[in-house]
């Protein structure tokens, strides 16, 4: 109930807030049905609770959670990449309202590869986020192959993903859209609850027009259009049905080209520049470190066990009418019992 009534608020700040709506992923619904879509909080202290989301993540195993690296990085002039993570980063629930800090689980270890510039911006952006406990029951998620890949390509196959970004336009009043980029307007807010936003995969000859180091830098990569996102839905987990299955793909793109995100370019409203493209990193690409990531936390201590917990094993010995419980993994009667 409460995660309807949730929702339900969230809808209605949507329909009733007097800021103008705008397309792309301001006005995406509410969705609720991802069961790995989780928010991720930056703060500077380990007391202070910050109620707004950062960015947005996928749960891929209890513990293990893929979201975008350019959330923890950025590029100097020269092309070097520079550390920008704040100093606790914790991920909240499937699903949780940005607003509720209970249950949220610490990032204790962080794993990134090959993040680096290009002429478009970052490529091979993903990272991965090991959790100091379990934030969910769940099974690991099935990854999208290279083989998978190339028929969802050509298929031009629908991708979703569910993201905490902005849900209200930046506009100020008496602007109409598309605004200026500013990512100080305080008409900004990111939404509460996941939205579920779609774009489609395409294959390389859907862009003529990308030609020089362009078409260079994306040789190896994937391609979406028919874009809907927005600042904030970094990290989202892109996922695709194949065969009646869910496969994760990538994290929602990190860079792209002529598409309008609240405010980023000067595409017209409800028009689609002819030319808009994204990119992103497919999942297949980035194996070793969710490899990485198993086994620092097979590493990992065992919980210890309660003090009150359970014998592993125990048995009952008799003598006459004396009776003697006895326990440990070669719990043995002593000489005269025998078991009951």
């Amino acid at each position: 109930m409460r995660k309807v009534a949730l929702a339900l608020l969230a809808m209605s700040a949507l329909i009733f807030s007097s800021a103008p709506i705008a397309q792309a992923g301001l006005n995406a619904p509410v969705n609720l049905n991802n069961p790995r879509a989780v928010p991720i909080f930056g703060q500077q202290g380990p007391a202070e609770v910050n109620l707004m989301a950062g960015w947005s993540g996928f749960l891929y195993s209890p513990r293990i959670v893929f979201s975008a690296a350019h959330s923890h990085y950025r590029f100097e002039a020269n092309g070097d990449r520079v550390l920008i993570e704040p100093k606790y980063i914790t991920v909240g629930k499937p699903n949780s309202s940005t607003k509720n800090a209970e249950g949220r689980a610490k990032v204790i270890k962080t794993f990134v590869g090959d993040y680096k510039k290009s002429s478009m911006g970052g490529f091979n952006d993903f990272i991965v986020l090991v959790l100091d406990k379990e934030l969910a029951t769940i099974s690991p998620a099935k990854l999208m192959t290279a083989e998978i890949e190339a028929e969802l390509v050509k298929a031009r196959a629908e991708v979703v993903f569910h993201g905490y970004g902005e849900y209200r336009d930046r506009c100020d009043p008496g602007q109409k859209n598309p605004c200026p980029e500013d990512r100080n307007n305080p008409n900004k807010s990111p939404s509460e609850l996941p939205r579920i936003m779609r774009s489609n995969l395409a294959p390389k000859s859907d862009f003529p027009w990308l030609q020089g180091q362009q078409l260079t830098d994306v040789a190896k990569e994937t391609l979406l259009t028919n874009l809907s996102s927005c600042p904030g839905d970094s990290g989202s987990g892109m996922t695709t049905t194949y065969k009646g299955e869910v496969f994760y793909v990538g994290q929602a793109f990190s860079t792209g080209l002529n598409f309008y995100a609240c405010g980023a370019t000067n595409t017209p409203p409800n028009e689609k520049h002819p030319r808009e493209l994204a990119v992103f990193s497919p999942i297949y690409k980035h194996l070793d470190l969710i490899k990485q990531a198993e086994a620092f936390l097979a590493q990992q201590a065992p919980p210890k066990k309660s003090a009150t917990s359970k014998p592993a094993s125990s048995k009952t010995c008799v003598k006459g009418k004396l009776t003697k419980k006895v326990s440990g993994p070669n719990a043995k009667c002593p000489k005269g019992y025998k078991k009951k």
